[in-house]
């Protein structure tokens, strides 16, 4: 009797697994990587020395900022300083405020920067943008994309002095009473992923 269940049995099992076949549909999201290459320890310091009463002598221009991208996905750069003045090395009462320097980014990769047409759309490229302790955007992609390695996304940071450029800023500053000395700030550089997409 038991030889007579028992392959009805494991009949009964064997069917009932080729009727439950599970089927699974798995997806995955990859996420562009993102790589800013630049000396961590960069910091911003100048030297000032009053001449008179609305003349001022840069003692020591501050250093251009060498730095690259590489990335597999499209991405934005915004620059900020680390706090609102910039502070004189011996003397951290004597402060000037951050947007007295300004900067410009060039372009040395093989990506363009002609605009939102091109590979990356520069904001600095015809003028000098103040430096903020805020975040402002400056690179961003374009249509043509700005995906690659370091030699796509190759960049110089160059800082400019506000009144150089604008008379106007002069007597601003003059304003301030800037005292000699060497001043410092740290800033910032933030790379992120772009959410712009444009049509083919």
């Amino acid at each position: 009797m038991y030889l007579i269940i028992l392959p009805f049995i494991l009949m009964s099992l064997i069917s009932f697994a080729q009727e439950t076949n599970l089927e699974m549909n798995m997806e995955a999201r990859l996420e562009p990587v993102l790589i800013l290459n630049i000396n961590p320890d960069t910091k911003i310091e100048f030297g000032i020395k009053k001449v008179n009463d609305n003349l001022y002598e840069i003692t020591k221009k501050p250093n251009d900022i060498n730095f690259s991208v590489e990335s597999t996905g499209n991405w934005n750069l915004s620059i900020s300083a680390a706090e609102p003045y910039f502070t004189d090395i011996n003397d951290s009462t004597k402060k000037i405020p951050v947007d007295f320097l300004g900067y410009t980014i060039e372009n040395r990769g093989n990506n363009w920067d002609n605009g939102i047409f091109s590979h990356i759309a520069n904001r600095s490229k015809d003028t000098i943008l103040p430096l903020r302790h805020e975040k402002t955007l400056v690179l961003t992609n374009g249509r043509r994309n700005n995906i690659g390695g370091h030699s796509r996304n190759s960049f110089i940071l160059r800082w400019k002095f506000i009144f150089e450029d604008e008379l106007s800023k002069m007597a601003e500053f003059s304003n301030l009473s800037i005292e000699d000395g060497y001043y410092v700030d740290g800033f910032y550089i933030t790379l992120s992923e772009s959410k712009t997409h444009y049509k083919k």
